[in-house]
């Protein structure tokens, strides 16, 4: 009786998502062999096309979409079918494997049509050319049922509430994207002229698709990529300083805060230190850390000695910082009771910025990384694969293994600056993007977070304080300490963020300028929250917002849709991440998830044995 009940359950799903893929067939378009500036294009479709202008591009062949059409239509039958077969689960699984192949079939005989337009001729005559919501439909309704087909199998939901740190965001991003593109709809009108109710409404999902396309177009843009790191490096460094405090159980807001003195200690010393490079720049760089730390710890030692909430402290401390970052830059002579104080760090001119930092202490432009001299450097690729090997093929503990993977990136970069390496040619496109070292601090950050969370004895006590403060200090934590080490830290990482922006020229200069963004402590809530408090969730959400900025300005630019569509995505998703992406109970609270567990380990166990029986 329960297998049936499953097995109808299933044929339901199925046939819904089966349903919202026919209409989706029939109301948008499959391919855009060619789109105008305004998003306006030739829209195919198996059940008729809409073809402003006259018709399809000279050259062009249509004819493989009936033939992929009527391909698709049979994959579909099968896959409402399978519910009610002996193996529903296997028979999914097929189906939605087929779907990918059929999907990548349909981008494969796309590419062939436009270049067959395109081989003929001098320059590419089709260049503003992509698939359809259609397609991507098709790709999404395989995703569906292989979900499906997971789920309903032994053990299947236990498998999704164990990733439900996964499971929660993608939900959430899902949703976020959904409401968005009917934000879109809305707001924007319709880029031609359309014939019926259906040409209207396939023009309306054109320009929500082809809104999501740009928005993510840094994904296959190399500048566009490049610039989303970019992007994405202060975000990764706010982002673990607020993952760091909601692990130990405090909230650190104060992020901006401890940037702006990070900013301002890396300029300090790399506009008046004088020495040698590699003695300048590490020491700019710990200046930043150390003095977002300090700044840090003080709302820490603040709630350990006075029980002051460090919401607010780290609030006001934010004001703090900004007035004494205002303070140093705005003038360079202040007039107390009659006597005038002198202070050099304001550079000549109108515009509140610093003198400029030293070459020393300037952290190097990402094309001088990769290809220092315009030469390609195997210094970094091979410092980094020996690091990896280092660490992972040493079984012994923890400290060999770190120990092991540093020498390797030691001798993996000095044996790849050995190496003579072919000459390259950077356009302008790509060293105009001012990607520069800083984001490999950020990625050693989160391997700093994940080793010292998840593998030292003071992160398993930081995660204690974080899950039962009462009970950590019963078994032997020092809380006050643990506090003020935990608000250091977060401050040491807000810290380091200001070295993208000071010591390696994200802000245009290489300078400490009014214009510095601190607001981007703010947005690592958002990036910690997205990121589940996880190194490597935090380091996604980073990149993904970076994507958003990215493609948020192509959208402005060719949709004339305002580039505040990514502060509303953003807002969004950490919206439906507080309500838990409005999934079951036992997404969120981890005593349902552990009773869901235990249910399925058990249904799993009769369904083997079952299995044994016959």
């Amino acid at each position: 009786m329960g297998v049936l009940k499953d097995h109808r359950r299933l044929g339901v799903l199925v046939l819904l998502g089966g349903g919202v893929l026919l209409l989706l067939w029939y109301l948008a378009p499959w391919a855009v062999p060619h789109r105008l500036f305004g998003g306006e294009g030739v829209l195919l479709n198996p059940f008729g096309h809409h073809l402003p202008q006259g018709g399809l591009p000279p050259g062009y062949s249509d004819g493989w979409l009936r033939l992929l059409f009527y391909a698709s239509l049979a994959w579909l039958l099968l896959a409402l079918l399978a519910p009610w077969t002996k193996a529903p689960t296997r028979g999914l699984y097929w189906a939605g494997f087929a779907g990918l192949l059929l999907f990548l079939l349909t981008y494969l005989l796309f590419q062939a049509s436009v270049a067959q337009v395109n081989a003929g001729a001098e320059r590419p005559l089709l260049r503003r050319y992509s698939l359809g919501l259609g397609s991507y439909a098709t790709l999404a309704f395989g995703l569906y049922l292989l979900l499906l087909a997971r789920v309903f199998s032994p053990g299947g939901l236990a498998f999704l509430v164990r990733r439900r740190g996964l499971v929660v965001p993608v939900f959430s991003l899902l949703l976020a994207s959904l409401l968005g593109g009917v934000m879109v709809a809305v707001l924007k009108e319709n880029p031609g002229e359309a014939a019926s109710w259906r040409e209207a409404a396939m023009l309306k999902l054109d320009l929500i698709t082809y809104t999501y396309q740009l928005l993510y177009s840094p994904l296959v843009n190399p500048s566009g990529f490049l610039q989303s790191l970019l992007l994405a490096t202060p975000l990764i460094f706010t982002g673990l300083s607020v993952a760091l405090g909601f692990r130990g159980g405090l909230f650190n807001i104060g992020a901006p805060g401890q940037l702006i003195l990070g900013a301002i200690a890396a300029m300090l010393v790399g506009v008046y230190l004088p020495g040698p490079r590699w003695l300048v720049l590490p020491l700019a760089i710990l200046a930043a850390a150390l003095a977002g730390g300090l700044w840090g710890a003080l709302p820490g030692w603040l709630k350990a000695r006075f029980g002051a909430h460090e919401v607010i402290n780290t609030i006001m401390l934010n004001y703090i910082a900004a007035s004494l970052f205002l303070f140093l830059i705005s003038a360079n002579e202040y007039k107390f009771f009659g006597n005038t104080l002198f202070l050099p760090f304001k550079y000549p001119g109108y515009e509140a910025r610093s003198h400029e930092i030293r070459p020393e202490a300037r952290i190097p432009h990402w094309t001088d990384l990769v290809a220092p001299g315009g030469e390609l450097s195997f210094a970094l690729p091979l410092a980094l694969l020996l690091g990896l090997l280092g660490y992972f093929l040493v079984r012994r503990s923890l400290g060999h293994r770190v120990l092991f993977g540093l020498l390797g990136v030691v001798a993996g970069y000095v044996l790849g600056g050995l190496l003579p390496g072919p000459a390259v040619a950077f356009g302008p496109d790509l060293t105009s993007v001012r990607l520069n070292g800083a984001f490999l601090l950020a990625l050693f950050a989160l391997l700093f977070f994940h080793f010292y969370v998840f593998r030292t004895v003071g992160g398993y006590e930081l995660r204690a304080m974080g899950l039962a403060p009462k009970a950590a200090e019963y078994g032997g934590v020092l809380a006050g300490r643990k506090m003020v080490l935990i608000m250091f830290l977060a401050g040491a990482l807000a810290g380091l963020a200001a070295t993208h922006y000071v010591l390696g020229g994200g802000i245009d200069e290489y300078r400490l300028k009014q214009s510095l963004p601190y607001s981007v402590g703010f947005d690592g809530i958002a990036v910690a929250l997205m990121g589940q408090n996880t190194p490597l969730g935090v380091g996604l959400a980073a990149w993904l917002f970076g994507i958003l900025l990215t493609g948020g300005l192509q959208v402005n630019l060719q949709l004339g849709i305002s580039r505040e569509l990514v502060a509303v995505l953003q807002a969004l998703v950490v919206l439906f991440i507080a309500a838990g992406g409005f999934l079951p109970r036992y997404f969120t609270d981890p005593l349902r998830a552990a009773e869901v567990e235990l249910k399925e380990e058990a249904r799993k166990r009769e369904a083997e044995e079952a299995k044994e029986a016959r």
